[in-house]
């Protein structure tokens, strides 16, 4: 005989209200702006007025007559209504407000997106075509240095060819410095650019500056000077970029000296909280008018339209310098005086 399955318990079945099937009315935002608000803040004036006349009364007087309730619910709509418009008034415009300032943020925040995504997208595209034309440039290069070579070695090549060459080369290498340079840059704002931390003797370091900056300045008669300080040690940072900054303050001031002496005094300085390197970079130019100082080191600027035409340059190399710089830890600060030179300083934490 099989026994029976005992029956099971009702299940309770409870649907939950989506929040979008609240009950609105006082619960919706902006409800005290409304005439609801109104008769709410009414009706909690007139019951504010009745009792406290009522408490009032009794503490001061005793037994409470009718005539003073009554009166109190006359006099409380009479001086609570303007008070009541009034305060909605006031809600109403710091609602507006409200609303104004969400949709500004919103669109603040759309825009703010838009421009990352447009930043993201020239960086990439900056990235990619510097990338495509530093190989045909590297191989005008080579092959110019490869007819350099067969010239030096006699091989056929005359002079006003090997002329010509020495030409193609140096236009190439300067073209290929100016796609480098803004690679660099749009690796910075894309966020991709790292620093490679490594110990830095900074006696080699200044030498190998040193050979590469006299030749910088034969092309306009410079006089290269070093000044280096008994304690400069070694340093931890990266040595190409920091090369690379100094090499670029170097360029830069023998571009704009002509018959001139340029100066690079490196120190270590003491400080609290740990040794910084200073590099800075003297020359006896054109100088930059304290208009032009506040500019300096934004994209594709320089001092002016007649600055670029007699000496050339895209205007990204104190820019770049000084992001370099600060993705290092450090920055460069400048000071100038036109007609009599610039100074140009670059600070950097020792490691």
């Amino acid at each position: 005989m099989q026994r029976s399955k005992p029956a099971e318990p009702p299940v309770a079945v409870v649907v939950a209200r989506a929040p979008s099937d609240a009950p609105r009315g006082l619960l919706e935002p902006g409800w005290l702006e409304r005439p609801a608000g109104t008769a709410v803040l009414l009706a909690i004036v007139l019951g504010l007025a009745l009792s406290l006349s009522v408490l009032t009364w009794r503490l001061l007087f005793g037994p409470v007559p009718l005539q003073v309730p009554i009166a109190a619910a006359i006099v409380a709509p009479i001086v609570g209504l303007p008070l009541i418009l009034y305060l909605q008034h006031i809600i109403h415009r710091l609602a507006q407000s409200q609303r104004a300032l969400t949709r500004l943020t919103a669109q603040l925040t759309a825009a703010t997106e838009e421009a990352e995504t447009a930043s993201r997208a020239k960086s990439e595209f900056l990235a990619r075509m510097s990338h495509e034309l530093r190989t045909p440039l590297n191989a005008v290069i080579g092959y110019s240095e490869m007819l350099l070579e067969d010239a030096d070695a006699g091989n056929g090549v005359d002079e006003q060819h090997a002329a010509d060459v020495r030409r193609i080369r140096s236009a190439g290498r300067h073209l290929l410095s100016m796609v480098n340079d803004v690679l660099d840059l749009s690796k910075i704002e894309a966020g991709r650019m790292d620093v490679q931390a490594q110990p830095i003797d900074l006696v080699h370091f200044l030498d190998d500056i040193a050979a590469t900056g006299r030749q910088l300045m034969a092309a306009r008669r410079n006089e290269l000077r070093i000044e280096r300080a008994p304690d400069l040690g070694t340093m931890v940072g990266d040595a190409t970029k920091l090369r690379q900054v100094t090499l670029n303050l170097l360029g830069n001031a023998a571009k704009f000296t002509e018959n001139g002496r340029i100066t690079l005094a490196v120190a270590r300085e003491p400080k609290a909280a740990g040794d910084w390197i200073r590099i800075a970079v003297s020359d006896t130019g054109i100088g930059i008018d304290a208009d032009t100082l506040d500019r300096l080191f934004t994209n594709f600027t320089q001092a002016d339209a007649s600055i670029a035409a007699r000496y050339g340059g895209t205007g990204l190399g104190l820019a770049l310098s000084r992001k370099l710089c600060r993705l290092m830890g450090g920055d460069i600060s400048v000071i100038s005086e036109p007609g009599r030179g610039s100074q140009f300083t670059l600070r950097v934490p020792a490691g």
